[in-house]
């Protein structure tokens, strides 16, 4: 009896071969069977299961018959299949590396690229560090003041960026051409703008996008309480940023007008310095601070003139149609830009003056719109429409103007009440 289950033993020991062809080997606790055959198609030889050769050839035949892959083909399949997940895998956190990186040699910072991205800086700086690790460079030199760019830094930047835009592009344009803008988009901004620059054009833009609904709202400053609830602002003026996406745009030029009996009756300036004499309507801007300091240049055989000319008016206001309702009722000279009075310098109810001078320090314009809205439909093609739109109103006159948002005037700075005190301090 012990001698029969030692046999027994022996047998159920032995390596047992699998009995279908192509499945894959089992562990070694799950090969080990019974000694008889598992079907009639198989028979024991010598302790090792062995399948019939007819019956196995049959059975490898109807497994291709039905679609199904033997083991060794479907492992590599399976193989295929993972190594493609991974590469594609591999290739969308490289993507995501690269914008990140992108953005925050824009913005000289992890946190602001994370800020804009919508991501945690730990998901930035884990995408940024691995770039680097792949590329087997230092991309950014960190410091107390910042990320600055190494030069191999600026040189995978330069060669990154346009290729970026142009999937950014692509997908957009694809996007773009299943989806039509829904929903409402509250737009902040200087009244004037609105009022004279974009509202006229809403009609056209209504027509391309029906299904969009915008909500305009007064907003003067960047860091009023109104701000808070608008999507996208537009501004005039020196402003910094702050949490906020900037788009920079065109900047308006300024002309010095009046209507012709106001110049008939004072007399028609030929020189920066003759406005001493008239009444300037001058504006306080959203900083509290009035814009009584006109400077304008003129570029000579001898280099640039610049004159500064302290003006004095019996109106100043912040709001630029309390000036412009007193000029068209001949009432002073006030400066504006053309892009806003076209029907009333059109009809020669203002008349322009010193052309031959710039007028500088025009306030900059640009449109600033949150991170996480950057690429949300109605928010892209009103900012693409209001910025085509000044680049547009831009062009409508000869007048010179340069200003920049980070570059500005002297007289700007501090916390005067007038810009002309400027002048006393300098």
């Amino acid at each position: 009896m012990l001698d029969q289950r030692l046999g027994e033993r022996t047998v159920a020991a032995a390596v047992v071969q699998p009995f279908q062809a192509g499945r894959k080997c089992q562990p070694a606790q799950e090969r080990v069977r019974h000694q008889r055959a598992p079907s009639p198609h198989h028979q024991l030889v010598r302790g090792t299961v062995v399948e019939d050769e007819r019956a196995r050839r049959r059975r490898v035949s109807r497994s291709g018959r039905h679609g199904r892959l033997p083991s060794e083909s479907r492992c590599r399949h399976q193989l295929r299949s993972s190594a493609c997940s991974r590469d594609t895998s591999s290739l969308m956190d490289k993507l995501k590396a690269i914008q990140y990186f992108l953005s925050a040699a824009q913005s000289g910072s992890l946190s602001a690229a994370a800020r804009q991205q919508g991501v945690t800086l730990q998901a930035v700086a884990k995408l940024v560090n691995a770039l680097e690790a792949e590329l087997g460079t230092t991309l950014f030199q960190r410091g107390s003041r910042g990320l600055q760019l190494t030069a191999d830094g600026a040189q995978y930047a330069e060669a990154c960026a346009p290729l970026l835009a142009q999937l950014q592009a692509a997908d957009d344009g694809l996007r773009q051409a299943r989806q039509r803008p829904q929903g409402t988009l509250v737009v902040g901004g200087t009244p004037f703008l609105l009022q004279h620059c974009i509202v006229p054009a809403l009609p056209e833009f209504h027509a391309s996008y029906p299904d969009l609904t915008l909500d305009f709202r007064t907003v003067l400053h960047l860091e009023e309480l109104a701000a808070k609830d608008c999507d996208l602002l537009l501004l005039h003026g020196w402003f910094e940023a702050g949490a906020w996406v900037r788009r920079e745009l065109p900047v308006m030029a300024q002309v010095t007008a009046a209507t012709p009996d106001y110049w008939k009756r004072q007399g028609f300036p030929r020189h920066p310095r003759d406005l001493a004499d008239h009444n300037c309507l001058s504006y306080r801007n959203p900083y509290g601070k009035l814009l009584d300091l006109w400077r304008y240049r003129q570029t000579g055989p001898q280099g640039d003139v610049v004159e500064e000319v302290v003006v004095r008016g019996w109106l100043n206001s912040n709001h630029r149609d309390n000036l412009l309702a007193l000029a068209l009722d001949h009432g002073g000279v006030m400066r504006i830009a053309p892009a806003t009075v076209q029907a009333d310098l059109a009809s020669g109810r203002l008349v322009p003056a010193l052309l031959d001078w710039e007028m500088m320090d025009p306030p900059p314009l640009a449109l600033y719109f949150r991170p996480e809205l950057r690429r949300t439909l109605r928010l892209r093609v009103f900012a693409d429409f209001a910025a085509a739109l000044c680049t547009e109103l831009s062009q409508i006159t000869d007048a010179k103007g340069q200003a920049s948002i980070d570059g500005r005037p002297a007289w700007h700075q501090g916390n005067n009440r007038r810009a002309s005190s400027w002048l006393s301090h300098r």
